[in-house]
């Protein structure tokens, strides 16, 4: 009978070895979560936006919902992000590079954007750059290569000035420049090649920054602006970040958190209008992964901005967003009366969950109110 009972062991560890295989294989059926129905937008005769929505979940539910009157239907451009290991990446790592592309390819599926993300070498951002193809750029590794900005060498500002959208990480933008085969020490130093304060002058973002020194700088910025408040953005260092000030005289948006010394205010992400285009600038590096202002959560951040429709409007005063709690298995039904100026196109609804959210949720669509009865 012992005997018998010895045979079972083997036979027993086969069909558990099987069943974990079976479970392992099995597809992954994520639990469903929100639901957003926009159903119906129509502007009373006080101009008013009268919006009905219906918002349903599964599990608990922590949702905003953004409203922005844009001047110009959005358009969901190609995402590059520079990776070139010819290069050396100045203050950050090409892991972390790598890691930011993976996390803004999932964060764009999540909030079905439609064009494609992709690492592009130094070469293929000079043909993008050179035929002013509309396109964002992401710049995450420090410096610019030199074949798109150097002494002799200008591509990006005609590429912005066009309607392209550089995103960058890092230093000021333009400071140091990287040539091909350099190690990082090699352009630490102090060499010919580097544009130092006449290269954000290329850019067309002349006197953006301050040049303090290092132990002068304010890393962190604690307090949330309106619009990182709306979209939840992370993102919270400032030490290469341009002067709120200066990003606001310009009609630019901070879109990150606030801090500094009080006479040289900063944002953690803002965003420089220049001639048709636009420069967004995180305020350092990007960190290491799993953390704070690593490439996980900047790159939320950056889909967030890029999908809310804020980029297009003409004034923050005029967003609109409400937050919603719901629990398992609610449905609500809203009636909102939304006091914002229709500005020529027409409006973008955003609805998202919060990070903390049991439930899933993001939406995005763009919508012409039609005049009321």
């Amino acid at each position: 009978m012992i005997k018998n009972r010895w045979q079972l062991i083997p036979m027993t560890i086969i069909i558990l070895l099987l069943i974990s295989e079976a479970i392992w294989y099995a597809p992954y059926t994520r639990p469903k979560g929100g639901s957003l129905r926009i159903q119906g937008v129509t502007v009373d005769e006080t101009g008013n936006v009268i919006m009905n929505l219906q918002l349903s979940t599964d599990l608990p539910l922590d949702a905003t919902i953004v409203v922005t009157p844009v001047t110009e239907a959005p358009k969901d451009l190609p995402v590059y992000i520079f990776y070139d290991k010819d290069y050396s990446p100045v203050g950050t790592s090409w892991i972390f590079n790598q890691m930011l592309w993976e996390h803004v390819k999932t964060e764009f599926q999540l909030r079905s954007y439609s064009a494609k993300v992709k690492l592009a070498n130094a070469d293929e951002l000079e043909g993008l750059l050179s035929a002013k193809s509309p396109a964002i750029l992401i710049i995450a590794s420090g410096a610019f290569p030199s074949n798109l900005l150097s002494w002799e060498k200008n591509l990006v500002k005609p590429w912005i000035d066009s309607g392209g959208i550089l995103i960058w990480f890092g230093g000021v933008p333009g400071y140091h420049i990287a040539q091909k085969g350099q190690s990082e020490e090699e352009i630490k130093r102090d060499l010919p090649q580097h544009l130092y304060e006449e290269g954000p002058k290329r850019l067309g973002i002349e006197g953006f920054f301050d040049f303090m020194a290092k132990e002068e700088q304010s890393t962190v910025a604690e307090f949330d602006s309106s619009l990182s408040g709306m979209l939840e953005t992370r993102y919270n260092l400032i030490e290469k970040a341009p002067l709120l000030q200066k990003v606001i005289g310009v009609n630019g948006l901070a879109l990150g958190k606030i801090g500094g010394q009080l006479e040289n205010l900063k944002s953690s992400i803002s965003m420089i209008p220049i001639r048709m285009g636009k420069i967004l600038i995180f305020g350092c590096f990007l960190r290491s992964g799993l953390v704070l202002n690593g490439p996980e959560l900047s790159a939320r951040d950056i889909a967030q901005i890029l999908c809310s429709g804020v980029l297009e409007s003409s004034s923050i005063s005029n967003i609109w967003y409400r937050r919603y709690q719901l629990s398992q298995g609610e449905t609500r039904v809203d009636t909102l009366t939304i006091h914002i100026e229709l500005i020529k196109t027409g409006i973008v609804i955003y609805g998202y969950a919060s990070q903390e959210s049991s439930s899933l949720l993001f939406h995005r669509e763009f919508i012409l109110p039609k005049a009321g009865k």
